[in-house]
C-alpha cells in the first residue's frame, strides 16, 4: 500500500523515481564492453626545443593525452628549476583531428585548462605537483627544496584538447578515431630546457646552457586509448556514415592574446578583439609581468616565473555597452568559487633574485568572465549551456593592476562552445 500524498507531491512537477530499490529507471549498464589502455607511446623527436608531431591511428577511442618527462642529475651550483616546470617546458601545442583545421594553445593556457577541469583546489595542488617538483642545485639559503638538481627530476604533465577531460569525475566520453579514415596529429614544441631554469646571482653559479645542453635526458607522449571489445559494435559497421554524421560536444579554446597593459595604478580600458563566430562562454585572463615570463639567455642571472599570474584588483566586462561580470576589490574568486566547484588559483612557488635565489609560496590566480549560466556537473561538458554570439564585435574589459609596472600584460582565453562533427571519414568543428 502505497503511503499518503503530500502536498509537495502534488504542486511539484516531476517524475517519480524510486530511491529505495534500483529499478530500470536509477539503473543504468554500458551497452558496448570496452577496455582501456595506455600502451601507445611515442618518443620526442626533439628532447631539447624545437616541434614533435604524433599521430595516432583512427582505430579506436583516445582519452587523455600526457607528456612525462626526465632530466638527469647533473653536477651545478646555483640553479633552480620551478615547481610545475613540465608545463613551463611547452611553447605551444597544435591539434587536428583527422581533417579538421589546425588550432594551437600555448604552454601556460595548457597548464591553467588542466588546473580549471578538476574538480577541487586539492586536485589542482596535486596536478600543479606532478607537473614537476621544484628543485635546486644549492640548498644552502633556499626553504623548501627536498629535491635537488643532483638527482633526477621528473614531471607528467596532461594535455588538455577540445575532446578529454582531465578528471575521472565528468569524464567525457572517448573520442572515437573508428569513424574516421585520417589520423589524429598532435605536435609538441618545447622550449630548451636550459632556458626555464633560473640562476642565483652572486658568483659561482652555473651556466644551464652548458650543463643542460643536451636537454632532457628523456620525453614520451602517451596516450590513454578505450577499445571496444567488439569492433562490430563501432558506430561505422552499425550505421552508414555516409549519410549521417555524429556529433561530438565539446569546449574550444582560442589561442592565447596577451595585451600589454599602461603604467597606471588607476582604472584602465582595455579592447578584446579578435573573436570568431560563435557562442563565447566566457572569458578567462590573468595578469603576468615580463620580469617573471622572460626566459635568461646565456650567462644570465635572474628567475623564471611563468605561473606568477597576478589578480587585477577590480575587473568590468561590457560588450556593446552591457556589464556582464563586474568584480570589485579583488572580489572575483569569491564570484567564481560560488559559481563553479573552487577558487580559481593554485598554490606555486615563486623565486625571487637573491644570493643565492630564494623561494617563497605564491598563488598563481586567474579570472573566470563568464557569459553563459552556471552549470558545472558530472555531465556539464555534454549538456550545451547557451553562451554569447560575438561576431565581428569587441568587448572591453575595464582593470586595475596589482601596482604600477611599466612590464604587465593581460593573457586572455576565449572559451566557445563547439562540437565536432564527423561524417564520411572526416571531421571538422562547428561553432
Amino acid at each position: 500500500m502505497s503511503s499518503a500524498v503530500s502536498v509537495q507531491d502534488q504542486v511539484r512537477p516531476g517524475e517519480c523515481v524510486d530511491l529505495f530499490y534500483y529499478d530500470g529507471e536509477t539503473s543504468k549498464k554500458q551497452c558496448f564492453p570496452t577496455t582501456q589502455n595506455t600502451k601507445f607511446i611515442q618518443q620526442f623527436q626533439n628532447n631539447n626545443g624545437g616541434s614533435s608531431v604524433f599521430t595516432i591511428p583512427p582505430n579506436t577511442g583516445i582519452q587523455d593525452v600526457v607528456c612525462e618527462f626526465r632530466v638527469a642529475g647533473a653536477a651545478s651550483t646555483g640553479l633552480t628549476l620551478n615547481r610545475s616546470w613540465g608545463y613551463a617546458l611547452i611553447k605551444q601545442v597544435s591539434f587536428r583531428y583527422g581533417g579538421s583545421s589546425q588550432f594551437f594553445l600555448t604552454g601556460d593556457q595548457i597548464f591553467q585548462n588542466a588546473l580549471r577541469k578538476q574538480t577541487s583546489t586539492a586536485s589542482a595542488d596535486q596536478i600543479a605537483a606532478l607537473g614537476g617538483t621544484l628543485a635546486t642545485s644549492s640548498a644552502g639559503g633556499i626553504s623548501q627544496v627536498t629535491n635537488l638538481l643532483t638527482s633526477d627530476q621528473t614531471a607528467a604533465i596532461v594535455l588538455t584538447l577540445p575532446h578529454n577531460v582531465p578528471s575521472g569525475v565528468g569524464k567525457a566520453h572517448p573520442f572515437p578515431t573508428d569513424l574516421l579514415t585520417q589520423q589524429v596529429q598532435i605536435t609538441v614544441e618545447l622550449l630548451p630546457l636550459a632556458s626555464i631554469v633560473s640562476v642565483a646571482a652572486g658568483g659561482g653559479a652555473s651556466n644551464p646552457y652548458t650543463v643542460y645542453a643536451a636537454g632532457l635526458t628523456n620525453a614520451q607522449f602517451v596516450v590513454q586509448q578505450v577499445a571496444l571489445n567488439n569492433m562490430g559494435d563501432s558506430l561505422a559497421r552499425r550505421v552508414d556514415m555516409a549519410v549521417n554524421a555524429y556529433a561530438f560536444p565539446c569546449e574550444f579554446v582560442q589561442q592565447v592574446q596577451r595585451i600589454p597593459v599602461a603604467n597606471s595604478a588607476s582604472s584602465q580600458s582595455l579592447v578584446l578583439t579578435g573573436f570568431r563566430s560563435g557562442e563565447v562562454k566566457a572569458i578567462h585572463c590573468w595578469l603576468t609581468r615580463a620580469a617573471d615570463t622572460t626566459p635568461l639567455a646565456s650567462g644570465a642571472t635572474g628567475v623564471y616565473n611563468p605561473f606568477n599570474w597576478q589578480l587585477p584588483l577590480a575587473i568590468q566586462m561590457t560588450y556593446a555597452g552591457d556589464i556582464y561580470a563586474r568584480y570589485d576589490y579583488a572580489s572575483s574568486p569569491l564570484w567564481n568559487l560560488i559559481n563553479g566547484n573552487k577558487a580559481p588559483f593554485v598554490n606555486l612557488t615563486y623565486l625571487t633574485t637573491g644570493t643565492p635565489t630564494t623561494v617563497a609560496a605564491q598563488a598563481s590566480q586567474w579570472v573566470e568572465l563568464p557569459f553563459a549560466q552556471t552549470m558545472v556537473d558530472e555531465d556539464a561538458h555534454y549538456v550545451l549551456s547557451h553562451g554569447k554570439p560575438i561576431t565581428n564585435g569587441i568587448v572591453n574589459i575595464d582593470l586595475t593592476t596589482p601596482t604600477a609596472q611599466a612590464d604587465w600584460t593581460l593573457n586572455v582565453s576565449y572559451i566557445y562552445n563547439s562540437t565536432l562533427l564527423m561524417s564520411q571519414g572526416t571531421c571538422d568543428y562547428v561553432f
